[in-house]
């Protein structure tokens, strides 16, 4: 028999009144640090991200990462200071992990320190390669669900409300800490149904009915497919549901349209949760200012751009233990807002909403084209339902020199009429709007799930490179 070992009982292990004092709540954020000044906002943060930067000091990868570019925890004296520190990206990360498998060397505590501590590990979904491990402290943990028990409650979830959570349950955080914060920070009743390849949709159209669901959890594009199904089983889903918001991720209007609800947006990520979230005034994100600082960087040289530039987001995490996340460029793109009071009374920050991945753009004849952007120009169009997947390849016509090629795939919708117009019609309102020849491949309704992985992805897959070979 092995030894016996009194565990870290989770209720023993977390001092509970000085981590709500610190990260408030849900209802006591909406008149507390929701409304601080951006004074007090500025002097919290740098106090964490000091706190922060020695933690931060003690794990291999950020020694490593700080050596080779001169920097140190003493030249954080101001916020301005923070972009002397280096950034890094996923790219790094997998360096680390191939370093020192497979955790790699920038977790801040190891599996074996859960013998003391709780702790949680869940990795990314791969959707841009390999997936990332990530170690959760309890702290990490309760704080980041706070987080998001904080954009439910500004997006009008309400204690005893039942949400269903139409997330993927997979070693992808993104699920469970959904659940931790309806259920435990916000005292609504979360129905973790999973996504349709786990609890079929029409299932979980179902339980919505029969509960009396006040809300549902999801991708914007899943959410359009609930609407869809719920038609084709007779339902109308802006007048046959108990729904009062939906929260959802990416095209709000469309699936606000189909609710007849309001629908909001957020912004987050698998290491750090919930960074920024819309509020009722539906202009901008904004951003949890006492637990980040986000930076929008050039593409290309890295450096901080001002309000209303497009850029790649940058996230520095002031609450992290169990790994840390400081000027993590995560290659998402957004631009940040000017700084003024919103309509809702909040001074922190917005960020603009999430406009696709820098790693994914493709330059066709020295235009920058990227797939999230493609799909967004065409999402209006009557004869398509918004599903779509591109991929890039390298062609060599006849008598010509190579060069890529774009393609975007769309699924067409029953009744669509000639298919040979429609294409065209959705080829030349891509090259209107990007100025560039992007070739469309229609395909039948559910015809790209195999390729997005939707119903089973948290995250959907929408581009492939394909230029291994000349076609």
């Amino acid at each position: 028999m092995r030894e016996q070992i009194r565990p870290p009982y989770y209720h023993e292990t977390l001092d509970w009144k000085h981590l709500t004092a610190e990260y408030e709540p849900p209802f006591e954020f909406m008149t507390g640090a929701r409304l601080w000044s951006p004074e007090r906002i500025a002097e919290v943060q740098l106090a964490r991200l000091q706190a922060a930067v020695q933690r931060a000091s003690e794990v291999p990868f950020y020694q490593k990462l700080w050596s080779e570019n001169g920097f140190t925890p003493s030249d954080i004296r101001s916020l301005d200071d923070l972009k002397r520190m280096p950034s890094y990206t996923i790219d790094d990360i997998r360096d680390s992990i191939e370093r020192k498998p497979p955790m790699g060397d920038y977790q801040g505590l190891g599996l074996e320190d859960g013998a003391h501590t709780p702790l949680r590990l869940y990795t990314s979904g791969g959707t841009t390669g390999t997936p990332r491990p990530t170690i959760y402290s309890q702290w990490d943990r309760e704080v980041g669900a706070i987080l998001s028990a904080r954009t439910f409650y500004m997006q009008g979830v309400r204690p005893g409300d039942a949400v269903i959570n139409a997330w993927a349950y997979s070693t992808h955080n993104a699920a469970w800490i959904m659940d931790h914060a309806l259920w435990q920070w916000l005292g609504a009743i979360p129905i973790t149904t999973s996504t349709g390849n786990v609890t079929p949709t029409e299932k979980q159209i179902e339980f919505a009915r029969l509960y009396g669901a006040a809300s549902i959890t999801a991708t914007s594009d899943y959410l359009l497919h609930i609407a869809d199904t719920a038609r084709r089983m007779g339902l109308d889903p802006a007048k046959d549901f108990n729904f009062k918001t939906i929260l959802s991720f990416g095209d709000t209007k469309a699936v606000e349209e189909a609710f007849g609800v309001p629908t909001y947006d957020s912004y987050a990520f698998h290491e750090v949760q919930y960074v920024a979230a819309e509020c009722e005034a539906k202009d901008g994100l904004h951003i949890f200012e006492d637990a980040f600082i986000i930076e929008i960087v050039d593409f290309e040289t890295g450096e901080p751009l001002p309000p209303g530039h497009k850029g790649n987001i940058v996230v520095t995490a002031l609450y992290k233990t169990g790994t840390s996340q400081l000027r993590y460029n995560i290659q998402d793109i957004s631009a940040s807002y000017e700084l003024a009071q919103c309509a809702c009374g909040s001074w922190h920050k917005k960020l603009d909403y999430f406009q696709g991945r820098s790693d994914t753009m493709v330059k066709l004849r020295g235009v920058n084209v990227w797939p999230e952007a493609c799909g967004k120009i065409i999402s209006g169009h009557p004869g398509i339902n918004g599903e779509y997947y591109c991929y890039v390849e390298r062609v060599q016509p006849d008598g010509k020199p190579a060069r890529d090629e774009m393609t975007i795939m769309v699924e067409r919708v029953d009744g669509a009429g000639d298919s040979d117009r429609l294409r065209e019609e959705l080829a030349q309102l891509l090259k209107q709007k990007t100025g560039v020849a992007i070739g469309v491949e229609l395909v039948e309704r559910d015809g790209l799930r195999e390729l997005t992985g939707h119903g089973h992805r948290a995250k959907l897959k929408r581009f492939e490179d394909r230029r291994g070979s000349i076609r």
